[in-house]
């Protein structure tokens, strides 16, 4: 290749032919020089824009100067001759930067700048200070309020035997302990994690501000800064929104500054602790240490161990970020950086901290205080819906304010026996679930009927149901809201598959309304018939699924478990256990009723026909009575539901609730003495002071006891004699299964029109116990009788719950033993149930002298022509005029 040409002689040329050209570039800056020009250009742009927004900024900020020069008027004679002394201090300082800023313009233009901002920040803050201290951001609490502090707390239910059952609350589950009660391990785990200066300073440390500021600075994070007086300032108040980026956290900082400081003028250290260890949260509705050590490990504060009260300690760092359950990995390094803070401060040794920092964590969920679980839920809710608000109406508190069930902190002690209430919720449970399979079973192949009868019913339950109303507010028509329902969908449901818990499943809403529809509920309950006391409160199935209450809240039809009322009232109007009436039918006036069985003929006594529950003879009693007397004596005995004035009633043909039905066997149970319900004896205020004494307030008003005699002891006597044959030979017979014949027990079983209810109610000397089994509708039932009595369907309950306490009720056992008074000489009698001929001719053919002859006899005319009778009864199916549903 040939070499081209080299520079030199190129640009030679160049500037031979074109010497213009060369004089305009060589006229030229260099690119250095016009780059430093631009930039030049560039700064003196900015710099005048910056003048620009700082006269607007200056016209703008005009009322604010004014506003602040007010502010501070009544302060200048105190600033004016700092300011000035400041000056002649500063005066040096002030020639030097004006010769810099000659020197240097641009460089003092940007450091003066600077210097405008920060002033500007001190002053904005030195406003915010001032405008928290003079309330511009809302008023700060005074001292006197400090001094009265009473944060929100839960109340607490307790059973007769001293058991926490439950809490009320709203938004936080706190429960104040006092310090003396609280393990020292928390209070030192605190003080070396969150403030180990917390003895030394006055609510506000200096150091730790300073720490803050240096970490901030150089990007190292140095931790908070804020002391546990700050944040029990944080923890009383909260913490509000102004709306400001940036600011509100800032003006929040300044208010628990200011409290803090009085808080720790108002309360000496020890108090403090007390009052942010029962107001800091744990997460979730969990505030307070006594609630923390229940929720998260089942102990009291007092109980906790080192590492789990390094464990809670933790978790105030981030509640959620080192939960114990839910992230058990963070929780347990964070619990041993507590661990080794108190390493730190002496409080453990390397020793200890190695062998405690590798235990595992052992946190579980322990929540009893939830509305839907725990001991005893529906009777909570009847404590919270209907009781307490009539209790605490009229009831103030020391300051005239009426008393708040979810924030006073009351402490309310019942009548339930946590044991009891146990063994009732076990024998609902097993019962229940038994029973809905049996039920699932009986309709599984049926394909003529359904077992909701007709759809009309689950019509009215998808119509009436949210999700029905969500599609018609979305603008579905019928057809289409109707259409959704068909669709499949994922959801949790109540199930008994698993002994009563939740199942997801696929499935359409209109299925799963079919599906509760068709789930049998219950109502259980048990009281000592002397006093009222109630015992034991089971109100349905399952409270979370199910919130209705078939205790106090439903009424249904009680069929034979009204008779005792019948029968009663005949006692009264002069007939005794050994008055014959005819097993026939009878019509009166348009009503015939009939024996399900469909055996009629010979005679039965009062004592027989309770015994077997024969409708003819409780319909012929109420025709000898009377319809007034026998509602009089309902009234008087304990039923408050309206009952017409027909014959039928006889039956059970009215719909009355269990809760009234137990106040009516509590009457016979209790010498003719009516109990009124008792579910409250005293409760307390937090402090401890008595607000409410059911003993006081029955001295001062007998009528909210057992005061209304119904029946004379001598009738309520003889009642008792006769429901004994009931359990002992009759239709009860079946609760034999699960206590022995040497317990004493006196009851009546009940079924309704159909099976759709099922009644068992009994009593020994000391304890009524009751129960109602069926579906939400009446259309919900068994076919049979054999499944669907209330020896089949509600007795069992009443059975598992005896058979507890017999089997695992410690002390309780002695209920059992239990004798029932001796009855007077005119509660006896010594008839036979049932004779085959006349009663007059009956006392005629067995008159004779010859023993052998006279007992043939009466063998011959008292046995019914199915001799296993008694043994039916115990499953179920016909006996004479047996265990009936109303016709």
């Amino acid at each position: 290749m040939t070499p081209g040409p080299s520079p030199a002689v190129s640009v030679g040329k160049i500037m031979q032919r074109n010497p213009i050209l060369c004089v305009v570039i060589f006229s030229l800056p260099s690119p250095a020089v016009f780059q430093a020009k631009r930039m030049r250009e560039k700064i003196n742009k900015m710099l005048e824009k910056i003048q620009t927004v700082r006269q607007w900024i200056y016209v703008k900020s005009a009322p604010i100067r004014d506003l602040w020069s007010r502010i501070m008027a009544p302060l200048r004679p105190f600033l004016d001759p700092l300011t000035a002394k400041w000056a002649e201090l500063t005066a040096p300082l002030r020639a030097r930067w004006n010769v810099f800023k000659h020197q240097y313009p641009r460089a003092g233009s940007v450091l003066g700048w600077a210097g405008t901002t920060l002033r500007w920040g001190v002053n904005f803050l030195i406003f915010l200070i001032l405008g928290v201290w003079i309330g511009l951001f809302g008023r700060l609490p005074s001292s006197e309020e400090l001094r009265n502090i009473e944060t929100a707390n839960a109340t607490e239910i307790y059973s007769a035997d001293s058991v926490l059952i439950g809490k009320y609350y709203m938004g936080e589950n706190r429960t104040q302990v006092s310090l003396d009660n609280i393990s020292p391990y928390i209070i030192n785990a605190l003080i070396a994690t969150e403030d180990k200066r917390f003895l030394e300073h006055s609510g506000i440390d200096l150091t730790s501000l300073l720490r803050v500021g240096y970490g901030v600075l150089s990007g190292k994070g140095m931790g908070g800064g804020s002391t546990l007086s700050q944040q029990l300032a944080k923890n009383l108040y909260g913490r509000k929104n102004y709306y400001i980026p940036g600011v509100s956290i800032l003006i929040n900082k300044i208010r628990e500054n200011f409290i803090s400081v009085r808080l720790e003028r108002i309360y000496d250290k020890q108090e403090l602790l007390s009052l942010y260890l029962n107001t800091v949260p744990f997460g979730g509705d969990i505030y307070g240490i006594s609630v923390a050590s229940k929720a998260y490990f089942n102990r009291k504060p007092r109980e906790l161990t080192v590492d789990q009260a390094a464990t809670l300690v933790g978790m105030l760092k981030g509640t959620s970020i080192y939960h114990p359950v839910r992230r058990p990995d963070r929780a347990r390094d964070r619990r041993n950086v507590v661990l080794r803070q108190m390493v730190k401060n002496g409080h453990l040794s390397e020793k200890e901290y190695d062998e405690l920092s590798a235990k595992p964590l052992g946190a579980k969920n322990y929540n009893v205080d939830g509305s839907n679980d725990g001991l005893g839920t529906y009777f909570r809710e009847y404590l919270r819906t209907e009781l307490m608000p009539r209790l605490l109406k009229d009831r103030k508190d020391d300051e005239g304010e009426p008393y708040n069930l979810y924030t006073s902190g009351l402490k309310i002690y019942t009548t339930l026996d946590s044991r009891l209430q146990q063994f009732a919720e076990d024998a609902v449970q097993k019962h229940m679930g038994e029973l809905q399979g049996q039920f699932d079973q009986h309709w599984k192949n049926e394909k003529k009927e359904k077992p909701w009868g007709d759809d009309k019913w689950v019509d009215q339950q998808v119509k009436g149901s949210a999700r029905w109303d969500a599609f018609k507010d979305g603008g579905l028509s019928d057809e289409q809201a109707y259409a959704e329902f068909q669709k499949p969908v994922k959801m949790t449901i109540f199930s008994w598959k698993n002994g009563g818990s939740e199942q997801d499943t696929l499935m359409t809403p209109l299925d799963s309304v079919r599906y509760y529809f068709c789930l049998l509920n219950c109502g259980f309950m048990s009281m000592e018939p002397k006093t009222g006391y109630i015992r034991s409160w089971v109100g349905g199935i399952n409270f979370k699924y199910f919130k209705l209450d078939h205790i106090e809240g439903t009424k249904r039809q009680v069929g034979s478990t009204f008779k005792p009322i019948v029968y009663a009232a005949a006692l009264q109007d002069s007939m005794t256990p050994c008055s014959y009436l005819p097993n026939e039918i009878k019509k009166i006036v348009d009503w015939e009723p009939h024996n399900a069985d469909g055996f009629y003929g010979g005679w039965y006594s009062l004592a027989g026909g309770l015994t077997k529950s024969v409708n003819v003879v409780a319909a012929q009693l109420i025709e000898k009575v009377g319809i007034q007397a026998t509602i009089d004596l309902a009234r008087k005995m304990g039923i408050t539901s309206d009952m017409k004035r027909e014959y039928g009633i006889s039956l059970g043909a009215a719909d009355i609730s269990l809760y009234e039905m137990m106040k009516v066997y509590g009457c016979i149970a209790n010498k003719g003495l009516r109990p009124e319900p008792i579910a409250v004896l005293k409760v307390l205020d937090r402090d401890g002071n008595v607000i409410y004494d059911y003993q006081q307030e029955l001295a001062s008003n007998p009528a909210i006891g057992p005061h209304e005699r119904a029946l004379t002891e001598v009738e309520a006597a003889t009642m008792v004699e006769m429901m004994k044959k009931v359990v002992n030979q009759g239709t009860g017979v079946r609760l034999r299964r699960y206590v022995s014949y040497d317990s004493q027990f006196a009851g009546k079983t009940g079924t309704t029109q159909n099976q759709s209810d099922g009644w068992f109610i009994c009593f020994n000397p000391v304890l009524v116990t009751g129960a109602w089994v069926g579906g939400n509708s009446p259309a919900v039932r068994f076919r049979s009788m054999y499944l669907g009595q209330g020896s089949a369907m509600a007795l069992p309950i009443v059975g598992n719950f005896w058979n507890s306490v017999a089997t695992r009720g410690g002390k309780l056992t002695r209920m059992l033993a239990e004798r029932f008074p001796d009855p007077p000489e005119e509660a006896l009698f010594g008839c036979e149930p049932w004779i085959s001929i006349a009663p007059d001719s009956f006392q005629l053919v067995t008159a004779v002298q010859d023993s052998v002859l006279r007992d043939s006899l009466v063998r011959l005319y008292t046995t019914p022509p199915d001799e296993n009778d008694t043994e039916e009864a115990v499953e179920g199916v016909s006996v004479p005029g047996g265990n009936t549903p109303d016709q």
